[in-house]
Protein backbone atom coordinates (compact mmCIF):
# COMPACT_ATOMS: atom_id res chain seq x y z
CA UNK A 1 0.00 0.00 0.00
CA UNK A 2 1.40 3.40 -0.97
CA UNK A 3 1.97 6.17 1.60
CA UNK A 4 -0.76 8.29 0.01
CA UNK A 5 -3.36 5.53 0.28
CA UNK A 6 -2.19 4.72 3.79
CA UNK A 7 -2.65 8.33 4.95
CA UNK A 8 -6.12 8.48 3.39
CA UNK A 9 -7.22 5.41 5.32
CA UNK A 10 -9.49 6.39 8.25
CA UNK A 11 -7.84 3.69 10.36
CA UNK A 12 -4.54 5.53 10.07
CA UNK A 13 -5.65 9.15 9.59
CA UNK A 14 -7.91 9.47 12.67
CA UNK A 15 -5.37 8.10 15.19
CA UNK A 16 -2.60 10.15 13.53
CA UNK A 17 -4.57 13.39 13.81
CA UNK A 18 -5.89 12.67 17.30
CA UNK A 19 -2.71 11.24 18.73
CA UNK A 20 0.02 13.32 17.12
CA UNK A 21 -1.07 16.37 15.18
CA UNK A 22 -3.65 17.81 17.61
CA UNK A 23 -1.38 17.60 20.68
CA UNK A 24 1.49 19.18 18.72
CA UNK A 25 -0.75 22.00 17.51
CA UNK A 26 -2.08 22.54 21.04
CA UNK A 27 1.47 22.78 22.41
CA UNK A 28 2.42 25.36 19.79
CA UNK A 29 -0.68 27.44 20.49
CA UNK A 30 -0.12 27.33 24.24
CA UNK A 31 3.61 28.00 24.01
CA UNK A 32 3.34 31.00 21.74
CA UNK A 33 0.11 32.60 22.89
CA UNK A 34 0.54 36.05 24.38
CA UNK A 35 -1.93 38.66 25.61
CA UNK A 36 -3.43 41.05 23.07
CA UNK A 37 -1.58 43.91 24.76
CA UNK A 38 1.99 43.76 23.40
CA UNK A 39 3.16 45.99 26.28
CA UNK A 40 2.36 43.22 28.75
CA UNK A 41 4.98 40.56 29.39
CA UNK A 42 2.59 38.48 31.49
CA UNK A 43 1.89 35.10 29.96
CA UNK A 44 -1.63 33.95 29.24
CA UNK A 45 -2.96 31.72 32.04
CA UNK A 46 -3.18 28.70 29.76
CA UNK A 47 0.61 28.85 29.31
CA UNK A 48 1.27 26.76 32.43
CA UNK A 49 -0.52 24.79 35.10
CA UNK A 50 -3.16 26.91 36.82
CA UNK A 51 -4.15 25.78 40.27
CA UNK A 52 -7.23 27.51 41.65
CA UNK A 53 -9.66 26.36 44.28
CA UNK A 54 -7.14 23.96 45.81
CA UNK A 55 -5.57 24.26 49.24
CA UNK A 56 -2.02 25.58 49.44
CA UNK A 57 0.24 22.56 50.02
CA UNK A 58 2.00 22.33 53.39
CA UNK A 59 5.78 22.45 53.02
CA UNK A 60 8.70 23.70 55.06
CA UNK A 61 9.88 27.17 54.13
CA UNK A 62 12.68 29.13 55.79
CA UNK A 63 13.04 32.82 56.49
CA UNK A 64 16.33 34.32 55.34
CA UNK A 65 17.53 34.27 58.96
CA UNK A 66 17.25 30.45 58.88
CA UNK A 67 14.13 30.15 61.05
CA UNK A 68 11.25 27.94 59.92
CA UNK A 69 8.20 29.76 58.60
CA UNK A 70 5.15 28.20 60.25
CA UNK A 71 2.83 26.87 57.49
CA UNK A 72 -0.21 28.56 59.05
CA UNK A 73 1.38 32.00 58.40
CA UNK A 74 0.74 31.47 54.68
CA UNK A 75 -2.85 30.33 55.29
CA UNK A 76 -4.25 33.27 57.26
CA UNK A 77 -6.11 35.93 55.34
CA UNK A 78 -4.99 37.07 51.92
CA UNK A 79 -1.42 36.11 50.88
CA UNK A 80 0.48 36.55 47.62
CA UNK A 81 3.31 34.10 46.90
CA UNK A 82 5.63 35.06 44.03
CA UNK A 83 8.22 32.50 42.91
CA UNK A 84 11.45 34.03 41.68
CA UNK A 85 14.93 33.30 40.47
CA UNK A 86 17.75 35.79 40.87
CA UNK A 87 18.85 35.84 37.20
CA UNK A 88 15.34 36.54 35.96
CA UNK A 89 14.77 40.06 34.57
CA UNK A 90 10.94 39.81 34.78
CA UNK A 91 11.39 38.80 38.47
CA UNK A 92 13.40 41.96 39.07
CA UNK A 93 10.68 44.07 37.46
CA UNK A 94 7.93 42.32 39.42
CA UNK A 95 9.69 42.81 42.74
CA UNK A 96 10.15 46.53 42.06
CA UNK A 97 6.39 46.74 41.50
CA UNK A 98 5.67 44.62 44.58
CA UNK A 99 7.89 46.87 46.69
CA UNK A 100 6.06 49.93 45.35
CA UNK A 101 2.62 48.62 46.41
CA UNK A 102 3.75 47.02 49.67
CA UNK A 103 2.87 49.96 51.91
CA UNK A 104 -0.64 50.48 50.56
CA UNK A 105 -1.57 46.79 50.48
CA UNK A 106 0.10 45.57 53.70
CA UNK A 107 -3.06 45.84 55.83
CA UNK A 108 -5.09 43.72 53.40
CA UNK A 109 -2.57 41.31 51.92
CA UNK A 110 0.76 39.81 52.95
CA UNK A 111 3.26 39.49 50.10
CA UNK A 112 6.07 36.91 50.07
CA UNK A 113 8.70 36.20 47.49
CA UNK A 114 9.59 32.52 47.32
CA UNK A 115 13.21 31.86 46.43
CA UNK A 116 14.37 28.47 45.22
CA UNK A 117 18.09 29.27 44.99
CA UNK A 118 20.95 29.59 47.43
CA UNK A 119 20.41 32.06 50.29
CA UNK A 120 23.47 34.14 49.33
CA UNK A 121 22.10 34.61 45.78
CA UNK A 122 18.75 35.69 47.22
CA UNK A 123 20.44 38.18 49.59
CA UNK A 124 22.42 39.66 46.67
CA UNK A 125 19.18 39.90 44.66
CA UNK A 126 17.49 41.77 47.53
CA UNK A 127 20.33 44.28 47.83
CA UNK A 128 20.81 44.86 44.09
CA UNK A 129 17.08 45.34 43.46
CA UNK A 130 16.15 47.14 46.68
CA UNK A 131 13.48 44.52 47.42
CA UNK A 132 11.24 45.43 50.37
CA UNK A 133 9.08 42.32 50.04
CA UNK A 134 9.77 39.51 52.51
CA UNK A 135 11.41 36.54 50.82
CA UNK A 136 11.24 32.99 52.11
CA UNK A 137 13.30 30.03 50.93
CA UNK A 138 11.90 26.86 49.39
CA UNK A 139 15.26 25.09 49.76
CA UNK A 140 14.23 21.70 48.45
CA UNK A 141 11.81 23.22 45.92
CA UNK A 142 8.97 21.18 47.45
CA UNK A 143 6.38 23.94 47.22
CA UNK A 144 7.54 24.86 43.72
CA UNK A 145 7.16 21.24 42.57
CA UNK A 146 3.80 20.71 44.28
CA UNK A 147 2.44 23.83 42.54
CA UNK A 148 4.03 22.86 39.19
CA UNK A 149 5.92 26.16 38.87
CA UNK A 150 7.76 26.20 35.55
CA UNK A 151 7.97 29.92 34.73
CA UNK A 152 9.38 32.81 36.74
CA UNK A 153 7.90 34.82 38.19
CA UNK A 154 4.77 32.81 38.93
CA UNK A 155 2.29 34.29 41.39
CA UNK A 156 -0.34 32.60 43.54
CA UNK A 157 -3.00 34.58 45.35
CA UNK A 158 -4.11 32.63 48.41
CA UNK A 159 -7.13 33.39 50.61
CA UNK A 160 -7.48 31.54 53.90
CA UNK A 161 -5.26 28.72 52.67
CA UNK A 162 -6.95 28.25 49.27
CA UNK A 163 -5.36 29.31 45.97
CA UNK A 164 -7.79 31.67 44.25
CA UNK A 165 -5.72 33.02 41.38
CA UNK A 166 -2.54 32.23 39.46
CA UNK A 167 -0.61 34.34 36.97
CA UNK A 168 2.71 34.14 35.15
CA UNK A 169 5.34 36.70 34.22
CA UNK A 170 5.72 40.19 35.53
CA UNK A 171 2.83 42.63 35.73
CA UNK A 172 2.67 45.22 32.95
CA UNK A 173 2.22 48.09 35.39
CA UNK A 174 1.51 49.03 38.97
CA UNK A 175 -2.19 49.34 38.08
CA UNK A 176 -2.16 45.89 36.50
CA UNK A 177 -0.58 44.39 39.65
CA UNK A 178 -3.16 46.08 41.88
CA UNK A 179 -5.95 44.68 39.67
CA UNK A 180 -4.51 41.17 40.10
CA UNK A 181 -4.54 41.72 43.85
CA UNK A 182 -8.16 42.89 43.81
CA UNK A 183 -7.56 46.60 44.54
Amino acid sequence: MSATKLLKSPFILIPLVAGVLLPCAALLIVRFSRPANPQSSALVLKDAVVISGKPLPTTDLLALDGKKVPPDVLRKGKVLLVFLTTHCEPCQKEFKLLSSVQSETSLKIKIYGVGVEDKSLINDFIQQNEVKTEIVLDQRAELMKSLSVKYFPTSFLVEDGVIVKTWFGNSASRTHLLEHLGF
